[in-house]
């Protein structure tokens, strides 16, 4: 659902995830974590599937700073990092902002039929 706040998150990090860098691998790992995004937007109905996918997608994010870290240490990325390494952090962030916003939609949920 668009008017939710996760979803509203879950889009702008898959946004981020649209930059494309020069080195193979490390576009392959950003388009899975943008993937990962946008097929966690559609399940709004499975809310713990959303927020495991959601954790799935910050450690996706992680992986490609380690991705980075071993291009750069064989020697394949010898040039100045851009300021768009920064995008995947951003989006991770954006992820767990995204899954603590799952996780009191759940809690909320669970009050409501508590309740009843």
């Amino acid at each position: 659902m668009i008017q939710r706040i996760q979803t509203l998150y879950l889009l702008v990090a898959v946004i981020l995830g649209m930059v494309f860098f020069l080195a193979w691998p490390l576009f392959i790992v950003q388009i899975l974590a943008s993937a990962i995004s946008l097929y966690t937007i559609f399940l709004y109905k499975r809310r713990k599937v959303q927020a495991n996918l959601c954790l799935c997608s910050i450690f996706v994010c992680l992986i490609w700073y380690i991705v980075l870290a071993v291009l750069i240490h064989q020697g394949k990325l010898t040039e100045q990092l851009p300021l768009t390494a920064a995008l995947p952090m951003v989006a991770a962030i954006l992820c767990f902002m995204a899954r603590r916003a799952i996780l009191a939609d759940e809690k909320l949920v669970r009050a409501a039929d508590r309740i009843r």
